[in-house]
């Protein structure tokens, strides 16, 4: 084990105790409000609690693997672990996404004016969350269904040639006349701008909505009683605040990804950056809702 490794898997250990932790925590607080304060339960909640379970699944499924892998035990899994671990990786971490920009349209919602085109939205939404989770299941389940092909147990220490996925245990074997793995990297790539398209969309909607409503206000409060005080205003810019973190996070994981995938001679260790920058929003998402 080469210094690098150590200290790779020790940050690796410390991203995971401490989203572990966090989501842990967020997921208690979630059913005790459930089951003990069912009055003071809002649709946020639910969504906020599948978002925390979704990180979770995602940090087990990558981080776990990699402390393994730095810490010297490799070749563990054989091709059929590998297909199962990368595949529900997949699933948690297209579940993650999904749930984030749900979160968003949301929140847009609850802060836009009720005589606007959202107002009857806004009443309906709220009783179809679990029809939308549902949708969310089940598309990424069969999106993410060719993982399971592609993906094969590593044999040797080289790692080499290894796409669209993690080096730990395993490896994503694309030939370069497989049309159809370059389609479905296509595909998850378009999947994932939607979102993020959709994401920067809706923030941009509450931050004008929050700005317009400050300037609406501002003669009519005074400096003891400001608007960014407001209870709705503070959670509108918590979620503003974690949608940077998750768009952050997602695009400094997806360039070094794509550097790797286009770099003939592969780096382990750039790898392990992608996945350690991969895990940082559902670690530190926690973290950010718990201080806000």
């Amino acid at each position: 084990m080469t210094s690098s490794e150590l200290i790779l898997g020790v940050a690796f250990f410390f991203q995971c105790a401490i989203g572990f932790a966090g989501n842990s925590l967020l997921l208690m607080l979630y059913v005790c409000i459930s089951f003990k304060k069912p009055q003071q339960k809002k649709p946020m909640d639910l969504i906020l609690a599948h978002l925390t379970l979704a990180n979770m699944v995602t940090l087990f499924t990558r981080g776990i693997p990699e402390i393994m892998f730095c810490f010297g035990m490799r070749h563990v899994l054989d091709d059929l672990g590998c297909k199962t671990l990368m595949y529900i990786y997949r699933v948690a971490q297209g579940l993650s996404m999904c749930t984030t920009s749900l979160l968003s349209v949301f929140q847009a919602l609850i802060i836009s004016l009720n005589n606007s085109v959202w107002a009857s939205i806004k009443v309906r939404a709220p009783k179809y969350i679990l029809h939308y989770f549902l949708f969310f299941w089940v598309a990424n389940a069969l999106i993410y269904i060719r993982v399971i092909e592609v993906t094969e147990a590593t044999k040797n220490d080289t790692i080499s040639s290894y796409h669209y996925g993690s080096h730990i245990f395993t490896g994503i074997s694309i030939r370069d006349n497989d049309q159809l793995s370059a389609a479905f990297m296509f595909g998850m790539t378009v999947h994932d701008l939607l979102f993020h398209f959709l994401i920067g969309l809706l923030s941009t909607h509450m931050v004008l909505l929050l700005y317009r409503h400050s300037k609406q206000v501002q003669h009519i409060y005074s400096n003891s009683h400001s608007p960014g005080s407001f209870p709705e205003v503070k959670a509108t810019q918590t979620i503003l605040l974690l949608l940077s973190c998750f768009v952050l996070f997602c695009w400094l994981h997806n360039c070094i990804v794509l550097y790797i995938t286009f770099t003939v001679e592969k780096d382990v260790e750039l790898e392990a950056v992608a996945s350690f920058f991969g895990g940082c929003f559902p670690a530190l998402s926690p973290l950010l809702l718990i201080g806000r």
